[in-house]
């Protein structure tokens, strides 16, 4: 079967998972690609390896063959590359002669794609691979954004905390691939290539659903809390079981908290609640947060994932590392933890039903003597009438019915890539736009126009259907019988277009024990090994309440939001791929993805089964890092974070610094000013946290926080998208509201201002 990307070739010109990643996925899904590997070469195995011809390569600018070695794989990009990938800085590129203006005159079709930490447009952006010297570490760029304060109250002292999970790096890599889809869906038509880049501090601000949205509003409508005092929602209680393991549960919609407390055989709370008017107080919470956490041990971890599995309708999952992840039920069940060639390790991005993909071997090491690619034709025709570029999915039309985050928040990204996105919505609105006073359904519906169906209703599944007839992808995160119930299962659907793109995105995937369960943000973080990374080893010894609340209050700081936007990434990359393959082999088709897989990629690094153990390093007690060169620092004010790779910055910095101790004769932020110039990667910790710091002066030309005017709803300050296309001028919009293009898109279907209001009078619509 012809794999999407054959035909395809990726000259990836890096070093480290950033574009490694990126590399991994293209080669999986039927590219060649040729990875040229510069610096120190990695003797162990690592997922982002895999599917590649490894050459190893000297590009150190000061030395004389980096020069050489440079001209050869210009040769080989010019003469064969559909796709160059690369996570060196511009300037390092420019010196190399392997730039965008290096390029484009011979090569308009090639399509370039730029990775790093910080970009190139702000006071930290020359803390950049140049051939020698390897990308910022993603530590030292979640420093700089705040990142490391959202985590404050894990570690029992104040402070900033260390953030092991590598989120940035999966996020940029996969707004990078979906990048790179998207240009190659656009080259079918236009045959044009292009110039785009992505940065670990955009990614990084995908994390920030409410902050910058609270910092808009007079008074934040967000309560100024103190961290080592916050106790998780109920909903979302971390629970202790009789045989000392633990439960995470994750039961966020009335109906899911009710079957969790009907399975678990808390009835008489159920009655409680539904005698007491919301909101509830403070003491009626903690009343019901004691039941429920005394009651579950009273049963061992297996006995309740009996009950639960059993019911199918709780959100709940045990605590895991990522290590025992890649054994689990589910994700075996749904090829997240592939055994190809005798080694368990990450599957594939999705399960595109028509055109799947394949994961790859491990790499072969060539020379660069005997590399031989083949040439491509003459660069491809360029259509005369669209001679400028443009974002590279204008003209796509995505229908979405999705909820919650990870599947709207996808959406939009597909939005900021130039897709017009339609959300379907219930009367009442997504559920979502009630929570976080707001701020976080605004955050996930940049960029769409809305229209509120009631799909219950024969007129509003028509309408839908007629909405979706006309889209080039259908996206819904429904569980499993709820489309046919609607009206908008593939196989209805793909009648009416057969070259639809179907995605179905939900918690576990479409196999294994977990296929009708429901799961929210907390599940896949516990399940897939994110949050014991994070924390650490979990007590065992049955803790008595005041100590499991303790307990339970860390971890969920610990258990922080990133599995929606983790998901939300992979479903923008995995559509992209599912419309190249409309696009390039004709074929409309399913593509599976779920909340578990897209949480698999952010565990990347140890995502492949050890004979001894995990590879991770391990943080400190006080999670303040993974040894002395990588570890936060208390100052005279505020801390510091000392990240440096090499033997030659740990000796300049103690030539400036003197002892580590000596960092308390200085603020944190003089620190900074004193080091960061030197090409060192200390950075001041402490201060804001994403939301108000992206708004600092030295990140505006950076675009995380941007002005929009929106058509209908005025204007305002929303995040940036996640890649940057320098070659365009791109307007952004701010968030739909609850059916506000309603009246349009009936239009656009044909419907009378009658019928509408007929429509509306019936409930239909609203």
């Amino acid at each position: 079967m012809k794999q999407i990307l054959n035909g395809i070739t990726v000259v990836e010109v890096g070093n480290g998972p950033l574009s490694g990643m990126v590399g991994m996925v293209l080669a999986d899904f039927g590219a060649q690609v040729v990875w040229f590997e510069y610096g120190q070469a990695e003797s162990e195995y690592r997922v982002w390896h895999r599917g590649k011809l490894r050459v190893s390569v000297n590009l150190a600018v000061a030395a004389g063959s980096a020069c050489e070695d440079a001209a050869k794989i210009r040769q080989h990009i010019l003469a064969s590359a559909d796709v160059f990938l690369t996570d060196l800085s511009a300037a390092a590129l420019a010196q190399l002669g392997l730039s965008w203006p290096d390029f484009e005159p011979s090569r308009p079709d090639l399509i370039q794609g730029q990775i790093s930490g910080f970009g190139e447009d702000n006071k930290y952006s020359h803390l950049a691979a140049n051939g020698e010297s390897l990308a910022a570490d993603e530590s030292i760029v979640a420093a700089a954004i705040g990142r490391m304060m959202v985590f404050e109250g894990v570690a029992q002292r104040p402070g900033p905390v260390y953030p092991a999970l590598k989120v940035g790096t999966h996020g940029a890599s996969q707004a990078m691939l979906a990048g790179i889809l998207a240009q190659l869906f656009n080259r079918t038509e236009t045959g044009h290539g292009q110039l785009l880049r992505s940065n670990m501090l955009r990614a990084l601000t995908a994390y920030d659903l409410v902050g910058l949205g609270a910092s808009q509003v007079d008074p934040s409508p967000v309560p100024d809390t103190n961290p080592h005092a916050v106790l998780p929602m109920l909903n979302y209680q971390p629970v202790q079981c009789a045989d000392g393991r633990w439960l995470q549960l994750g039961n966020l919609l009335p109906h899911l908290q009710a079957n969790f407390l009907k399975a678990a055989g808390l009835e008489d709370v159920l009655e409680e609640v539904e005698l007491l008017e919301e909101p509830f107080s403070e003491a009626v919470i903690e009343d019901f947060r004691r039941r429920i956490c005394l009651q579950m041990q009273t049963r061992t971890q297996q006995q309740w994932m009996d009950i639960f599995l059993a019911d199918g309708g709780v959100a709940g999952h045990p605590y895991q590392s990522t290590q025992e992840a890649l054994l689990d039920a589910d994700i075996v069940a749904n090829g997240h933890s592939d055994t190809a060639g005798g080694v368990t390790q990450l599957g594939l991005l999705g399960d595109f039903t028509a055109t799947p993909g394949q994961v790859a071997g491990a790499p072969e090491a060539i020379s660069m003597v005997a590399l031989a690619l083949k040439n491509l034709p003459n660069a491809a025709p360029i259509d005369a009438s669209k001679t400028e570029a443009t974002l590279p999915l204008a003209g796509v039309t995505i229908v979405e019915a999705a909820a919650i985050i990870a599947s709207p928040f996808g959406a939009s990204m597909l939005a900021d890539l130039g897709a017009r996105v339609i959300k379907i919505e219930p009367i009442e609105g997504d559920p979502f736009r009630v929570m976080a006073f707001g701020l976080g359904a605004a955050r996930c519906n940049t960029d769409k126009e809305s229209i509120a169906l009631n799909l219950k209703s024969v007129e509003g599944q028509k309408i839908a259907q007629s909405l979706i007839a006309k889209a080039d992808l259908f996206m819904h995160n429904y569980r499993p019988g709820v489309p046919e119930r609607l009206g908008l299962d593939y196989a209805s659907l793909s009648e009416l277009n057969p070259k639809l793109v179907y995605m179905s995105v939900n918690g576990y995937g479409p196999n294994g024990p977990g296929v009708l369960r429901p799961s929210t943000h907390p599940i896949p973080g516990a399940a897939l090994g994110g949050v014991l990374y994070q924390f650490g080893q979990l007590p065992s010894q049955l803790q008595a309440y005041p100590e499991l609340l303790e307990t339970s209050r860390r971890l969920f700081r610990a258990n922080e939001v990133n599995p929606d936007p983790n998901t939300s990434f992979v479903v923008a990359s995995a559509a992209t791929m599912g419309l190249l393959a409309a696009r390039r082999l004709g074929k409309g088709q399913i593509v599976y993805l779920d909340m578990f897989g897209a949480n698999a990629y952010a565990n990347f690094d140890d995502f492949l089964l050890q004979a001894e153990a995990s590879s991770r390093v391990a943080l400190d007690v006080d999670y303040l890092g993974k040894g002395p060169y990588h570890q936060l620092y208390p100052c005279k004010e505020g801390w510091l974070f000392v990240g440096l790779s090499s033997k030659a910055e740990q000796q300049q910095f103690h030539e400036v610094v003197g002892d580590f101790a000596d960092l308390m004769n200085l603020s944190s932020q003089q620190w900074e000013q004193k080091l960061l110039p030197l090409g060192l990667g200390c950075i001041q910790a402490d201060g804001p946290t994403p939301g108000e710091r992206i708004q600092a002066e030295h990140f505006v030309g950076s675009e995380l926080a941007v002005q929009f005017t929106h058509l209908l709803h005025g204007a305002g300050l929303r995040h940036g998208a996640m890649s940057e296309w320098p070659q365009l001028q791109r307007t952004l919009q701010g968030p739909c509201e609850a059916g506000d293009s309603t009246d349009a898109l009936m239009g656009e279907l044909g419907f009378t201002a009658p019928e509408i209001a007929q429509l509306k009078t019936s409930g239909a619509i609203h």
